[in-house]
């Protein structure tokens, strides 16, 4: 029965193939779930408000490349 619970609890997300590959060859390098490894991501991140600044300004960045 946690197996359905936690399995209920999951969204998927859309990430570039190289993007998803390059995440996941560091989860299973590292021994660990992807979704673990995201998901600590994403705290760290939101803790650290040097590193949650750069990320914006990267994605702006991207996006812009990305639009031209």
């Amino acid at each position: 029965m946690a197996t359905d619970k936690s399995k209920n609890d999951r969204k998927k997300i859309a990430v570039e193939e190289p993007t998803y590959d390059q995440l996941k060859n560091f989860s299973r390098f590292n021994g660990l779930k992807t979704r673990t490894v995201v998901a600590c991501m994403v705290n760290i991140m939101l803790q650290d408000e040097v590193l949650s600044r750069r990320v914006v300004e990267q994605c702006l960045a991207t996006d812009s490349e990305e639009a031209n």
